[in-house]
């Protein structure tokens, strides 16, 4: 069997409410989508969600790189011979993360079509069924954030993100509102989304301790990783590693110990298969894993899916809000109940794409 096609669409999918964080607005999950053709007539799906930080990459880069150079590089190719292909890929050229996880997870889909299994079981088997669903708070008013969060855990959602940035006092009265409002039971994670110093990290950990924070992530600028083990060792709080968990940084973040948990995203790390890889890493160093994402569609968070419930290191989980935050998508076949998102089942990734709604979604500029 050889890869005897391949295509790449630009897909923006609506959110039904706007996100916004320390340093962006969005209204749209902004993917890219590849189908593989195999030569006996099999065709994988997979995505990645391109973002210029911290992968270094926008929609149309993505989509240029793939048609221009990833993609003519895999016709031929064997779909199982996924280490050569990274390989390849890798040599050909380096980071585009989001560009790679694409194909990456189209070719899981593709073997687990063809194997008529589900891609966890590719991926050393399932020691999971589901996963608790999560929520990821916008920046907004401690009211409102406080509003938006008491919604989702009427829906059956137990877990949370707020999200702080430099306005300290206001964070702090955002962390707290939200507390108050989702009760004492609900996880609880913060994210500063890289806008603080290491001294004021210090200071803003100090002042949310009482909430029953489960962890702050990412307090500083992805590459300060001397700051991420000052904050680390020098607070009780857990200490979470995002954009200092990309692939360049990650040997160093993890030699250093300089954080307490990994984000660790299929969209950033490039896929599945070099995401088994960071968290067998984390694991041998006594690091746990969380099972990121970005705002991205279902497909993603269905790959997500497979390797939260295929990986023992992995034990926080932010996936499996595709379902809440678009009333729309590309992709069905991830379910949420009673607050779990369910592993997909069927063969692959088990989605199926409906490529009417992917061709009304297919980005425009």
């Amino acid at each position: 069997m050889k890869i005897e096609h391949i295509e790449a669409f630009p897909v923006s999918i609506p959110l039904n409410h706007t996100y916004k964080d320390a340093n962006r607005i969005e209204t749209h999950s902004r993917d890219v989508v590849v189908k593989i053709f195999s030569s006996d007539g099999a065709i994988g799906w997979g995505a990645g969600s391109p973002r210029t930080f911290p992968t270094g990459e926008t929609q149309a880069s993505a989509i240029k790189v793939l048609e221009e150079v990833l993609l003519p590089l895999l016709v031929g190719m064997n779909p199982f011979r996924l280490e050569a292909i990274h390989r390849d890929m890798e040599a050909s050229l380096p980071f585009h993360f989001a560009s790679k996880s694409a194909i990456d997870c189209a070719l899981y889909d593709l073997q687990g079509r063809v194997l008529n299994q589900p891609v966890y079981n590719l991926l050393g088997g399932k020691i999971r069924n589901e996963m608790p669903s999560f929520d990821i708070l916008p920046l907004e008013s401690p009211e409102k954030t406080a509003e938006i969060a008491s919604a989702a855990q009427a829906k059956g959602t137990m877990a949370f993100k707020v999200k702080m940035n430099q306005d300290l006092k206001k964070s702090v009265c955002r962390v707290r509102a939200v507390r108050e409002a989702i009760g004492g039971e609900a996880i609880l994670v913060v994210d500063a989304n890289t806008s603080w110093t290491p001294k004021l990290a210090i200071s803003a950990c100090s002042m949310i301790e009482e909430y029953d924070i489960t962890m702050v992530e990412q307090p500083v600028p992805g590459h300060d990783i001397e700051g991420m083990a000052f904050i680390t060792q020098n607070t009780r709080v857990r200490i979470g590693a995002d954009e200092s968990m990309r692939p360049d940084y990650m040997a160093e973040l993890i030699r250093r110990r300089a954080a307490d948990v990994v984000n660790i995203k299929v969209n950033r790390e490039g896929g599945l298969l070099p995401c088994k890889k960071a968290a067998a890493i984390a694991e041998m160093n006594g690091i746990e894993g969380l099972c990121g994402s970005v705002i991205q569609g279902a497909l993603i968070d269905a790959a997500a899916a497979h390797l939260f419930a295929s990986t023992p290191g992995i034990v926080y989980n932010e996936s499996g809000k595709a379902p809440a935050w678009h009333d729309l998508d590309i992709a069905t076949g991830l379910r949420v109940e009673n607050g779990m998102v369910k592993v997909p089942e069927g063969p692959g990734l088990g989605m199926e794409i409906d490529e009417k709604v992917l061709k009304n979604f297919l980005s425009k500029d």
